[in-house]
């Protein structure tokens, strides 16, 4: 266990080259989930718990994680793959399973687990998004899947989903503050997220701030539409695009990551000149520096309408 947290510790501070690292572990069912290394802070025994009098019943308590409350989700409840064997919060609970605490929106969470199994590095072209019919039954919980050499499936989770789900919020709450502005009446942003809650995030963002809007699911999508309307364009005998106004991007998606989708926007003459915002929930540092050298314009933190907004009109004219 020390070892693995130690090589999680130290590969959160990755970023580059269209490459992902995967957490590995098990339900105590015959499927093997993934999770995103960016988003794991700690892998740690599951400590005592508190239960929460009224909570969602997937949450199974909070943890006492050094001064800090983390609220515990029962994640094999949470897919609906049948129930615990024995009640998580019963103090000689602590060897059953293991904690995977994670962060998103600048909060901690932790996800309660069978056991963990290893850590794997591949590329995000070997990442595919899923069937639709896979997506609806699953309820897009799993954003996406890779294969293992031996040929085994991954089914990666989409932390914002689950967490949406159990912690819904209304829109009234949600974009308090963001306001129509009439100047972006003619602007178009395209965006890029592969995860279902973020770009239903985005949108209803970008309808109430009166902007014309193109969605993809991945990077190659975006870029794929961008190669597109940079041929319209020179068929016109324009030398630059002009039907984006600016390209939001998250960072973690299959087939092409946001850093690679940045770097081959800024590398073609054509594209080079729309701002390139990303928008992630990966609040590292790191993540942001890289970005800078890739050549993104600006870095903002999911999910916060206003701050988006705000971004949005800083840049887009």
């Amino acid at each position: 266990m020390s070892t693995l947290i130690s090589e999680i510790d130290a590969r959160t501070r990755l970023a580059g080259a269209n490459q992902m690292e995967l957490l590995l572990f098990h339900l105590g069912t015959q499927e093997l989930f993934g999770i995103n290394v960016f988003k794991v802070r700690e892998v740690m025994k599951l400590p005592q718990l508190t239960r929460v009098p009224e909570a969602d019943s997937r949450v199974v308590g909070m943890a006492n994680i050094r001064g800090t409350m983390v609220p515990v989700i029962a994640l094999k409840r949470s897919l609906g793959l049948g129930e615990h064997d024995v009640d998580l919060a019963r103090p000689d609970a602590k060897e059953n399973g293991i904690l995977i605490i994670t962060e998103y929106n600048a909060s901690l969470q932790a996800f309660h687990v069978a056991a963990v199994d290893r850590i794997i590095r591949t590329s995000w072209s070997h990442i595919k998004t899923p069937p639709p019919l896979v997506r609806e039954n699953n309820k897009g919980a799993v954003t996406a899947v890779t294969m293992l050499d031996s040929g085994r499936m991954v089914l990666i989770l989409d932390v914002e989903k689950l967490l949406s789900d159990i912690c819904p919020r209304p829109d009234e709450e949600v974009y308090a503050g963001v306001t129509t502005k009439p100047e972006l009446k003619q602007k178009t942003v395209l965006y890029a997220d592969d995860s279902a809650v973020a770009r239903t995030q985005i949108r209803k963002a970008l309808e109430k701030l009166g902007l014309q809007f193109v969605q993809t699911t991945t990077g190659k999508e975006a870029w794929d539409y961008l190669q597109q309307l940079a041929r319209h364009s020179a068929e016109e005998g324009l030398a630059q695009v002009q039907h984006i106004n600016m390209v939001l991007s998250d960072i973690e998606m299959p087939d092409m990551d946001g850093f690679t989708l940045t770097k081959q926007i800024r590398s073609d003459p054509r594209l080079a000149h729309i701002p390139v915002v990303l928008h992630s929930s990966l609040t590292g540092t790191c993540n942001q520096d890289k970005g800078r050298q890739v050549g993104a314009t600006d870095y903002v933190t999911k999910f916060d309408p206003k701050l988006l907004g705000e971004t949005v009109m800083r840049y887009i004219n």
